[in-house]
């Protein structure tokens, strides 16, 4: 039998300037357990500081807290979105695209959640594709002492109808101090705790681990069904993220992760002689050109 494996407690570091400034993490500190995550920045910006750029099997996944100013989303397949406080923009980079996010207006606080997620071998030379997920259109669900959003997937309590391109429970939990939000873990998927603010205790049947503002505890590989709990020592918002891994190596350059070196060498190129498309920027007008 296969326990459940929980990672260190990792602890975030805020880095950057007034343009953008992020709380990194990326799965080397976790020993496989945030599969099929890459990683995710918590971030805030006020400029376009990254620019149109290329990614590649993988998603980028964009997620505004209800704090943030508007962030546009273009890309390569011809989508054109405005992400709202509270929403989400799914990028799934497939093959390839090229694609750019940036605050409207110009200098407005974007505050929100960059998750990269990994795409299966199998799928990585399919066509893009972009979802957007209004907040409106997540599920709340609350009881005594905890609200919990379901913007993607499912817990106990609720699920999100909506079909995303790879499956991913993405909750946006709240608990008051001294209460409890328990989630079921389905056997061998992973889940990742991220403390946006606050102090809580994460548990199973077996031990207990105490995270705080800025932290990330990674948990999984159980081969039956775990209880994880969450209780409040304070008043606490949390990220739970929850897949099930690919176990995959990746070949990375950039935001491009492919299943070898031939196939990075091959988004390489498609980005470099415009076969992703492209994003054309002079001043203030960003022109559009489609992947071929």
């Amino acid at each position: 039998m296969k326990h459940l494996e929980v990672s260190k407690v990792f602890q975030t570091v805020s880095s950057g300037d007034g343009q953008f400034a992020a709380k990194k993490v990326r799965s080397i500190h976790f020993n496989g357990l945030l599969d099929p995550l890459i990683g995710f920045d918590h971030f805030e910006l006020t400029s376009d500081v990254f620019g149109p750029h290329p990614h590649a099997g993988m998603s980028a996944v964009s997620y505004l807290f209800e704090d943030s100013g508007h962030y546009h989303n273009l890309d390569s397949s011809g989508t054109d979105i405005m992400i709202t406080p509270g929403s989400l923009m799914w990028t799934w980079a497939g093959r390839g695209i090229v694609h750019t996010e940036f605050p409207v207006p110009e200098g407005s606080r974007v505050h929100g959640m960059q998750i990269f997620v990994n795409t299966a071998a199998s799928r990585k030379q399919q066509l893009p594709q972009a979802l957007f997920i209004d907040g409106s259109d997540m599920p709340v669900v609350s009881t005594k002492g905890t609200a919990v959003k379901v913007v993607t997937g499912r817990t106990e309590a609720g699920s999100n109808p909506t079909e995303t391109p790879d499956r991913l429970t993405f909750l946006d939990i709240t608990i008051e101090q001294d209460h409890t939000f328990r989630h079921d873990l389905p056997a061998g998927w992973t889940a990742t705790i991220y403390v946006v603010s606050g102090k809580a205790v994460f548990s199973n049947d077996h031990k207990s681990w105490i995270v705080t503002t800025g932290q990330v505890l990674a948990a999984g590989r159980s081969d039956r069904q775990e209880i994880l709990a969450l209780t409040a020592i304070s008043d606490a918002r949390l990220i739970l993220l929850s897949g099930k891994p690919l176990g995959e190596p990746i070949f990375s350059a950039g935001a491009m992760a492919m299943g070898s070196e031939e196939e990075l060498g091959k988004a390489i190129s498609d980005f470099e002689e415009g076969r992703m498309g492209f994003i054309r920027i002079e001043g203030n007008l960003r022109t559009v050109v489609l992947a071929t």
